[in-house]
């Protein structure tokens, strides 16, 4: 039971030796730990690509993100599902398209893990990337022999910034060594790659101050250029957030408009936000005409779910991984829960559980 969805015990064990995998990037000990069980845990990984094009989309992350991240997917209909151009057809753009949203509820926030423990994250993000792409989960987790069949991941999704820097190079790591360049869609280079996509010269990140290094560090990697990160206080509502972020922008960069904001935490509403700007742009006060200033006729709001699915969708069309059914895309939700023995597995979780624990309301066709 636990070769699929727990690691065995013997890569849980200190091993004596470093690794050996040659890279530009040093992976954590558990890389190699897998690799060296050739008969176990490390044949999921071999066996990545048998999913096909009939395999799950895999969000992975904390559970609000990634529900709000899910609504996104189900809904999205920006591209003509023909020629891919941008074009709302009346039909969702991941038609047929199966996703499985995997509510890390055991180990969020990973915040947490950030400054005391950052390998402990990295081996996070291996495990649920491994676990994804097994075809079983549990109905229970107190219940060994409650397994379920689900769909293996042909495509991750790093729903959060923090898998971005703890865990996206491990994972990756790990799946070429057993044979493949797995398809990874992580949530901070998909807003750098949104912004290389529109062209953008002079943009922002919103996000927490405790990511503003891995966003300048991925927008050197991505864009060639280190990117003002913007970190208002989140206890606010979001009206007064965004002008406090303009406050820090001006700080910053007083005679330079902004042509975008790229926003990484998935629950900023946007109208609220447009509602905000429009009162700026009114220059009621000095304050408001400072800032406006700032803000030109074409800047806009660019939400981190829409940079997401687009980053997804270019993947998609990249390496033509449609599965070409004729269906509403469909969603299974999975939440990570501690056993007896003191490990987690993957249970699946009902959409009517989904709703009364999250507050949350999975559009289903």
């Amino acid at each position: 039971m636990k070769r699929l969805l727990i690691l065995p015990a013997i890569l849980m064990a200190f091993a004596s030796c470093r690794p050996t995998v040659t890279s530009d990037w040093e992976p954590i000990l558990f890389v190699q730990q897998i690799a060296d069980d050739t008969s176990g845990v490390f044949s999921l990984v071999t066996s990545y690509r048998n999913a096909g094009t009939k395999g799950s989309i895999a969000l992975i992350g904390e559970p609000e993100s990634c529900l709000q991240l899910a609504q996104r997917f189900l809904e999205a209909d920006e591209r003509d599902n023909v020629d891919g151009r941008l074009s709302h057809d009346r039909l969702p753009d991941f038609a047929g398209e199966r996703f499985s949203v995997i509510l890390d509820e055991h180990n969020a926030p990973y915040s947490r893990y950030v400054q005391s423990a950052p390998d402990s994250l990295r081996e996070i993000a291996v495990r649920n990337a491994v676990a994804a792409v097994d075809s079983v989960c549990f109905s229970d987790a107190m219940i060994p022999s409650s397994r379920l069949v689900k769909n293996r991941a042909k495509v991750f999704v790093l729903a959060s910034p923090y898998l971005s820097e703890f865990g996206l190079s491990d994972i990756d790591t790990l799946f070429k060594i057993g044979g493949h360049e797995p398809l990874i869609i992580s949530q901070a280079e998909a807003l750098m790659e949104e912004a290389n996509e529109r062209k953008l010269n002079h943009f922002a990140v919103w996000a927490p101050a405790n990511t503003a290094k891995i966003y300048e560090r991925v927008s050197r990697q991505v864009c060639g250029k280190s990117v003002v990160v913007l970190s208002p206080d989140e206890n606010r509502d979001d009206r007064m957030q965004f002008r406090e972020a303009m406050r820090q922008y001006r700080s910053l960069h007083p005679n330079q408009p902004l042509d975008a904001i790229l926003l990484d935490p998935y629950d900023l509403d946007t109208a609220e936000l447009e509602a905000e700007l429009e009162h700026i742009r009114r220059e009621i006060t000095e304050e408001d005409a400072s800032l406006s200033r700032l803000l030109p006729p074409s800047f806009r709001f660019i939400p981190s779910a829409d940079c997401v699915t687009a980053a997804c969708y270019r993947l998609f069309r990249r390496y033509n991984l449609f599965t070409h059914d004729i269906a509403y895309p469909s969603a299974r939700y999975f939440q990570t829960e501690e056993t007896m023995d003191g490990d987690y597995v993957f249970v699946e979780i009902s959409p009517a559980y989904v709703a009364q624990k999250y507050a949350y309301v999975p559009d289903i066709h």
